[in-house]
């Protein structure tokens, strides 16, 4: 019944837009996702209206990311932050079965990233109802951490050339790198601090030493404002939420915003790992890169990535 009801909702939805305006990524907002709140199936995602995305083309999948971090601040937001939590809701993955959350709604940094990522896709298929995204990799890749598993990239593990989401992205064929200097909204970053602590987050644009944000980048850029989940394990005071990234030779400004100082500039991908996720029709399986016999599965380091920033 449940599969039925969202098939007529798919067919109602897509005849009802036919006569709409083009639908432009760069403008689309929460609003024209629909009712986001009541999917027909509990972490799935069906808007009210699937409309055809422009024929702009688009090498990025910048602009879906962009709105599931809109979605995921909307309707998931704040729910606290746990070291041992991954996702805050259990999500759907197409026909394939569900990638289960564990202690929900609690998440942490490495699995915010690819909650992000699985909510792009779940955005990308209502919208434009191309459901082959999710044959490309195997649900399992998302839950195991093997160097043949974009969790166990996605989780940070050296042994496998992974020292970031870009990273992970780039060796399964879904990213690009792109320079600190080149990202756009929607990119992807971990960073390293001088204490020895790291985190990986969803950039959002560069900021000046004000925390205002910067079209692009130039000789006013301090940092950057990013998506992920950090901070206190209560609701309200921790979990998926905006911080401002500021660079250590800048210090850390006093800024009306939550802040995270000390971040490490380099052009070492190992330090400051940066780059944007392609559009699925530019994704071309490649070969991964080849793991020590002696490497066995990531293990998530808890000291490093501690969700501490500094106005927490």
């Amino acid at each position: 019944m449940i599969k039925l009801f969202a098939s007529i909702v798919f067919f109602l939805s897509v005849h009802a837009s036919a006569a709409g305006p083009a639908f432009d990524l760069d403008s689309v907002s929460l609003s024209s996702l629909g009712d986001i709140s009541a999917p027909a199936v509990e972490g799935t995602i069906v808007p009210y209206a699937v409309r055809k995305p422009s024929p702009k083309d688009d090498r990025y999948f910048n602009a879906y990311v962009l709105k599931a971090v809109d979605y995921l601040k909307t309707k998931y937001g704040l729910l606290g932050y746990d070291i041992s939590s991954i996702l805050t809701h259990d999500i759907v993955y197409y026909n394939y079965g569900t990638i289960m959350a564990r202690h929900a709604p609690l998440t942490m940094c490495v699995a915010a990233q690819m909650e992000v990522i699985l909510t792009a896709y779940q955005l990308y298929a209502a919208e434009t109802g191309d459901n082959s995204i999710y044959d490309y990799l195997p649900k399992r890749s998302f839950e195991g951490l093997t160097v043949n598993d974009i969790k166990g990239h996605i989780w940070v593990n050296p042994e496998f050339n992974a020292n970031g989401t870009a990273d992970a992205l780039i060796n399964f064929g879904m990213g690009e790198r792109t320079a600190f200097e080149k990202l756009k909204p929607g990119s992807f970053v971990n960073i390293n601090r001088n204490n020895r602590t790291g985190h990986a987050v969803t950039f959002l644009g560069f900021i000046n030493n004000t925390g205002a944000m910067q079209q692009q980048y130039n000789d006013t850029v301090v940092g950057f404002k990013y998506f992920s989940s950090q901070g206190g394990s209560a609701a309200g005071s921790g979990g998926f939420d905006y911080r401002y990234a500021v660079f250590s030779k800048f210090g850390c400004p006093d800024m009306p915003y939550k802040r995270d100082c000390d971040v490490i500039y380099s052009t070492d991908q190992k330090m400051l790992n940066t780059g944007m996720m392609l559009h699925p029709k530019y994704w071309k399986h490649t070969a991964l890169p080849a793991a020590p016999a002696s490497s066995k599965e990531t293990v998530f380091d808890g000291r490093f990535f501690n969700g501490v920033t500094t106005d927490d």
